[in-house]
């Protein structure tokens, strides 16, 4: 029975040391992903940047404040709509630095973020598991395996401990 128990936790800990190994390649899937997304929006920023020198405004906010304060509602909406184009373009490039320069967990904390699942879903669809081959990677990966393997496999370890303390008990009180 304990050959068993050994050999199932070797199994979970490969699963788990397989599946911590994808991080780092799905957050290089997502980056790339992102990366198309923030230039593509990038373009549509420049266009309004050019259309807020065409017509002598400020910057892109003045004239979306000026669209903003327009009698007629689909300017109004215009507007929102630029605003949050600008917005998006923000996101994506924090985004783009977090997936870049972040370590192993602040890119993981940020692609599964239940805000951007339907962004991870996307990407989801195209990844196709591999193996890291910065040494960083593999560390980091190594590291979340053997945490996670404890705290699956602790609780088991502790029943098993206290199974094995109550039988003794057991049979010291049977022989006394």
């Amino acid at each position: 029975m304990q050959l068993m128990a050994r050999v199932i936790d070797k199994i979970l800990f490969a699963g788990l040391f397989i599946a911590a190994l994808q991080v780092p390649i799905l957050a290089d899937h997502y980056r790339q992903y992102l990366s198309g997304y923030y230039d593509a929006t990038r373009e549509q920023v420049i266009e309004l940047e050019n259309l807020a020198r065409q017509f002598n405004f400020s910057s892109v906010d003045a004239l979306i404040e000026s669209l903003r304060n327009n009698a007629d509602g689909v300017v109004q909406q215009d507007a929102e709509n630029k605003a949050a184009l600008q917005a998006k373009l923000e996101e994506a490039d924090k985004g783009l630095k977090t997936l870049s320069t972040g370590n192993y967990f602040e890119q993981a904390r940020y692609m599964f973020a239940p805000a951007r699942k339907d962004t991870l879903f996307r990407v989801l669809d195209n990844f196709a598991p591999s193996i890291p081959l910065t040494p960083a990677a593999i560390v980091f990966s190594l590291i979340v395996a053997i945490a996670l393997n404890i705290l699956v496999v602790s609780p088991l370890w502790a029943g098993r401990r206290v199974y094995h303390w109550r039988q003794a008990r057991k049979a010291r009180v049977r022989f006394s």
